[in-house]
């Protein structure tokens, strides 16, 4: 049967009602992930004249670089923003100055990529991304010439996969040059409010070197309506909200190991995750090391006060029940409220509180006040015992920390435990090759430092809680009439194609198509009744191509290259790559940008990324992705780490509940699947394809695997894809302990399980490693993938029930999927036809 490619482009670039829904959902994520960090009234400002320099002022970087970026139609600037607003720009000649700065660093930056290029170095470019020029100095006829005593500086660093940021280049602090004219401007500007326009923790010294700042505003990367948002922020039409996701310290070297992570160490093939648990405010608060800024905190433009109202245990379950009051006079606002636990100090060494559960108020007026309830299951309290495998609760006070950020809580209770009990028996994974040898367990009493004596303490019996235990098994083939119909009529050579993606450029046959995705299932196998689906990069929304041409032959060939590093491949390679808008009709795909992962963690909002996450379903409704290569959960284990942009938090509680939610909004859209990444261990991204994670068992549980627990069985998330790294020397994709006794046998999961692109072959996992260790789909795949499984096959050396395993999970996603329901009826049209 002859068919023609299939796609749901427009042939109009006309602004569609959807285009509108989402750019205001958006924006109201942009409003609540923006942290007001100082503030000595400076903020808000009435709209008028204002001075506004910086990197980041008029050429606002919206998200990093890489497979998270968006193609969207228009991104909103902070000075695009601010003059919407109201604002009057004062300093247009300094910015027009500093965008002709910009370009001819970016043409230098264009030939130093076209000569690399030719040296076959594009990855290594992909890791290092044009960084803004620092810009030029803020001199007095500046100020004079602003006409203003208002003074906005806008700090911005570009971040991306592929390479970790560079302390020597000041990817992470403040250039000379921006301290100067820092000091400049806050020596002459009443008011001086500095923008951190970064998508990761950023060095913030400067703060005690330079006086005159009177506030700070951590703006992060915000997507295309960042700057509306922010100039609304600012204006005080909204009181902010937002809250750091990470601890900020007051010098680099104020992190454990700090000068070990990565290539600061001088060997980024190995990794040794010596910190143990004690990764962010676990080991701030354990070690009594004062942050810059802690976590869970953030300033609004009013006050709120937090009083614990009721504690209630019912079995295992712990509910506190909070009045929260906005006690301000002017400004309505919404307040995070945190619950902490701190474990009885006794048996294993524990961090000195961990989170529990958070919420976020609705808006409240001044004097108004909404009852809030954080519940959590103390099992979720239990701390990994490695010598049997166990989640254990230890004897003793288990004390609740209510407040507003990790460093501003007060003990509301104590939950008593009669006794230890194991909550859950595992099975041991991912044993160590070489000795990770951790800190030392800070000096933590048993009492907590809590002095109240009048502490209402709670008894809980180990008879109230249940012991979970596991099977550890090969799981079933998954098995459906659906299923079925197309597995059983494909040979065991066929079931090698159905595991291994379409390739690099997704050619050959295809039923469907959206123009710009990162990768395909394989089209080979349509006449058999198996059409291929379509697989988009994120985290920010969906990375597709937004202009795209006919060709003669009905292909499309995207206008634009689909990442900003392809910008300054040569002219020549441009014209045989892309296609000419002048001569052949155009076709269209507006995605929506929104903020980076970071930044939609920063709301606290479970509720508002839930939306979110609806809103990416219905432009993969429109455009018809399946699978969307998003949420990105690792651990914010270093602020250098390239990716942090996209990954939610240094808390495992945190990212899980917020890629949970995320999950629950994609796939309210039928046949729509997230796809969690990196699992796991993906904390750096120098030497990404080949570092192996030295982490012990204990840590790997509690922090590098839970939040992940959270999206699967909390989420729901359809599909998950493997990191680059190793985890104790085998590759992720090769890791049957990850993939099947953690995954599948404790967790339950039931969807897919992908490679991350090139994942696998010479040197790095192994294709039929990938597939008997519970790896699903090899992605991009292509016919050397597909043709070494089948060698193998033939010589007996791949197990012909894994790969069936494998392809059924495959068939699974896409028969549930838009695509398969609308190849079905172009089929079953067919044969009515015929």
């Amino acid at each position: 049967m002859k068919m023609k490619i299939r796609n749901k482009t427009a042939f109009t670039d006309e602004v569609t009602p959807l285009e509108k829904e989402n750019a205001q959902v958006s924006y109201e994520a942009a409003l609540e992930g923006i942290v007001l960090m100082e503030n000595d009234g400076t903020l808000p400002l009435k709209p008028g004249k204002v001075a506004l320099y910086g990197a980041g002022a008029g050429m606002t970087i919206k998200g990093g670089t890489g497979s998270g970026e968006v193609n969207e139609r228009h991104a909103v600037s902070i000075l695009e923003g601010m003059e919407e607003a109201g604002f009057t720009v004062t300093t247009k000649r300094w910015l027009k100055g500093y965008e002709e700065e910009y370009k001819k660093g970016e043409e230098a930056y264009a030939a130093e990529f076209r000569r690399r290029m030719m040296k076959l170095d594009i990855v290594n470019m992909m890791g290092t991304p044009y960084q803004y020029p620092f810009g030029q100095p803020v001199t007095i006829e500046d100020v004079q010439d602003s006409d203003t005593d208002t003074c906005i500086y806008v700090v911005a660093r570009q971040a991306g996969e592929s390479a970790d940021r560079k302390l020597k280049n000041f990817e992470y602090s403040l250039s000379d040059e921006e301290k100067a004219n820092l000091a400049m401007c806050a020596a002459n500007y009443e008011k001086m409010i500095v923008v951190i326009n970064v998508g990761a923790v950023f060095d913030m010294s400067f703060l005690d070197e330079i006086a005159g700042i009177g506030a700070v505003v951590y703006y992060a990367q915000q997507g295309m309506t960042g700057g509306k948002a922010f100039a609304d922020l600012i204006s005080g039409k909204v009181s902010p909200s937002a809250k750091t996701v990470d601890t900020w310290p007051k010098k680099y070297e104020d992190i454990p190991f700090a000068m070990d992570y990565s290539y600061l160490n001088g060997d980024v093939d190995e990794e040794y995750y010596r910190e143990g648990i004690y990764v962010g405010y676990r080991y701030f608060d354990s070690y009594d090391v004062e942050p810059r800024y802690p976590f869970g905190y953030g300033l609004s433009y009013t006050d709120f006060s937090v009083e614990n109202e009721n504690v209630l245990v019912d079995g295992a379950k712990v509910t506190v029940t909070a009045k929260v009051t906005n006690t301000g006079d002017t400004y309505a606002g919404k307040e995070v409220v945190q619950l902490y636990v701190s474990c009885p100090q006794t048996g294993m060494a524990k961090e000195y509180q961990k989170l529990a559960a958070f919420v976020k108020t609705d808006e409240l007026k001044p004097g108004e006040c909404e009852t809030v309830s954080l519940a959590f299951d103390i099992q979720d309290a239990a701390s990994y015992r490695e010598d049997d495998a166990a989640f254990v609760l230890e004897k003793g006070d288990y004390i609740l920390r209510l407040g507003t950020s990790s460093r501003d809580t007060s003990a509301v209770a104590a939950v008593v435990l009669d006794d230890d009990i194991v909550t859950e028996q595992c099975a041991h994974i991912c044993p160590v090759v070489y000795t990770v040898k951790e800190m030392e367990a800070p000096m933590l009493t048993d009492t907590h430092d809590i002095q109240d004596t009048d502490l209402e303490r709670i008894p809980l019996k180990t008879a109230d809680i249940a012991t979970a235990g596991h099977q550890y098994a090969e799981p079933e083939i998954y098995s459906s009439p659906v299923t079925d119909a197309v597995l059983n009529v494909l040979s065991d050579e066929e079931l090698c194609d159905v595991v291994t993606g379409a390739g690099a450029s997704g050619g050959g046959p295809k039923f469907f198509e959206a123009p710009g995705s990162a990768g395909y299932t394989t089209g080979e196998l349509i006449g058999k009744g198996l059409p291929n689906v379509c697989l988009a990069d994120g985290p920010a929304g969906l990375r597709l191509q937004k202009t795209s041409v006919v060709m003669r032959n009905g292909r499309l060939k995207g206008v634009e290259p689909m990442l900003s590093a392809m910008n300054y491949i040569p002219d020549f390679m441009k014209k045989f790559t892309l296609g000419n808008p002048e001569k052949r009709p155009c076709v269209y795909q507006f995605a929506t940008s929104f903020p980076v992962g970071l930044a939609l963690a920063q709301s606290w909002n479970t509720a508002l990324v839930e939306r979110v996450g609806e809103a990416v379903g219905k432009e993969m409704e429109r455009y018809g992705v399946t699978y969307w290569l998003a949420p990105g959960m690792n651990i914010h284990r270093n602020p250098l780490c390239g990716r942090n942009f996209e990954y939610y938090s240094e808390d495992p509680l945190l990212t899980g509940k917020i890629a949970a939610a995320m999950s629950r909004g994609v796939q309210s859209r039928r046949g729509c699947y997230v796809t969690i990444k990196h699992f796991c261990c993906n904390n750096q991204e120098d030497n990404r394809n080949h570092t192996n994670a030295n982490v012990n068992e204990r840590a790997l549980r509690e922090i590098y695997l839970r939040g992940f627990r959270i999206a699967v069985q909390e989420g729901h998330a359809k599909a998950v894809m493997t990191s680059y790294n190793k985890v104790n020397g085998i590759y992720t994709n090769n890791s049957y302990d990850l993939l099947t006794k953690v995954l599948r046998n404790e967790w339950g999961f039931d969807g897919l399980v992908m490679t991350d692109w090139f994942a696998t072959g010479k040197g790095v996992g192994s294709h039929s490693g990938a597939i008997e260790a519970g790896n699903d789909l090899i992605m991009p795949g292509g016919k050397s993938a597909a043709g070494e499984l089948k060698k193998r096959l033939r010589a007996g050396e791949l197990d012909t029930k894994a790969l069936k395993r494998c392809a059924a999970n495959v068939i699974r996603g896409i028969t549930g999927s838009r695509i398969y329901q609308a190849y079905r009826k172009m089929e079953k049209k067919n044969v009515s036809d015929e």
